[in-house]
């Protein structure tokens, strides 16, 4: 699996200490809603990395989409 878009939707808003730490891991990460995560240019042991964070901060995952941007 190559480079991926990935959009994860969480149980509540994201603390801005976390979303710190994310970007810091990640290089293009948004946040389109409160509970909503996109990390542009993610692999797949990123996104599992990404998850386990998540999961870590106590957050239930309540979806996970990943596209390949190029195809």
């Amino acid at each position: 699996m190559g480079t991926t878009r990935c959009e994860v939707t969480v149980d509540g808003p994201i603390a801005r200490s976390l979303l710190a730490l994310i970007s810091s891991r990640f290089d293009r990460v948004s946040v389109p809603a409160a509970a909503v995560l996109v990390v542009e240019g993610i692999d797949q042991a990123s996104v599992r990395a990404l998850l386990i964070l998540l999961w870590d901060a106590g957050h239930d995952v309540l979806s996970v989409t990943t596209a390949d941007p190029g195809g």
